[in-house]
């Protein structure tokens, strides 16, 4: 099976990150998916926004751009979230630098899950949505419990007869477990950030990336909601498969043939985050993984078009 283009946050390198706009181009250009970020607002609507706070670069207000501090997605309710104009990046940002052929739509709001579902219901073809359950280990009062956000997204997916097309995926592991329980036959990829948690830490690390890491005074990591690599041989697919999850989904780089082949021969999937450079994309479509997660699906395209034809 040749890799799945999954437009991440609908293909923020293209188009405003989590908008409905960038969805309906990820479904336009014919991408297998998207992945989004879902959290839940004080009236407990499923919401499409990614940070925890509003985002001052890509939030407007009355045509004004936010200043930190920023209110969180979960103290503000679906309406007075919907006053924001998240269309356009702001051009003073550095997110904007690293972001330069991205179209601004001005008007353009944050869209709850339901309204995502729909826009993918449209597609040609089967379109998966990747749901990255967003909630807070660090801190569990950032935003909503795992379990109520893991709910409350799986009543809107299955209203909408849209979970066969689902993946949900997530760094904080305690979401994805109680998904496998309200939902028992979605599929779930366990996502990782960068594996160099695996060593111990350096005596300059920041203190924030520390809970990452299993070498703590609880020998466990919040992160991993009881299945700590620590206790399967520090293997990352091993953790993953103890856990019930049905792939891997970790940082691009931490996608080695080691790896893949370790997942791979317990019959997990395997994707990678977020891969934007065409070398890259090539490398892993070569080792044979699953699915790539890009805010260029345009380039992915291009290269699954290469290979297809090779």
């Amino acid at each position: 099976m040749p890799t799945l283009n999954f437009a991440h946050r609908g293909g923020a390198g293209l188009y405003p990150e989590n908008t409905l706009a960038a969805f309906r181009d990820a479904v336009a250009r014919g991408c297998d998916g998207a992945e989004l970020d879902i959290q839940l607002s004080r009236d407990g609507e499923v919401v499409v926004f990614h940070d925890f706070h509003l985002k001052p670069e890509i939030c407007r207000l009355g045509g004004k751009w936010l200043e930190k501090p920023t209110p969180r997605i979960k103290d503000l309710t679906l309406g007075e979230l919907r006053a924001f104009d998240v269309g356009r990046l702001n051009p003073a940002s550095d997110y904007a630098k690293s972001h330069p052929h991205t179209m601004p739509i001005d008007g353009e709001k944050i869209p709850t899950l339901a309204e995502v579902v729909e826009v993918a219901s449209q597609a040609k073809k089967p379109f998966i949505l990747q749901v990255e359950l967003k909630t807070s280990f660090f801190n569990r009062g950032t935003a909503a419990d795992p379990k109520a956000l893991t709910e409350a997204a799986a009543a809107v997916l299955k209203k909408a007869d849209y979970l066969d097309r689902t993946i949900f995926v997530g760094f904080d592991w305690e979401g994805l477990l109680h998904a496998k329980k309200v939902a028992p036959g979605v599929e779930c990829w366990f996502t990782t950030a960068e594996l160099d948690f695996l060593d111990p830490p350096s005596q300059d690390e920041k203190p924030q990336m520390q809970v990452f890491r299993h070498w703590n005074d609880t020998g466990t990591s919040p992160w991993a909601a009881g299945f700590d690599p620590s206790k399967y041989g520090n293997a990352i697919a091993r953790a993953v498969k103890a856990a019930g999850g049905d792939g891997w989904f970790p940082y691009y780089p931490d996608a080695t043939p080691e790896r893949i082949a370790e997942a791979k021969a317990l019959g997990l999937k395997v994707g990678a985050w977020t891969v934007n450079d065409p070398a890259d994309m090539r490398r892993l479509m070569a080792l044979g993984l699953d699915g790539l997660c890009t805010d260029r699906p345009d380039l992915l395209a291009k290269e699954l078009k290469k290979a297809a034809s090779a």
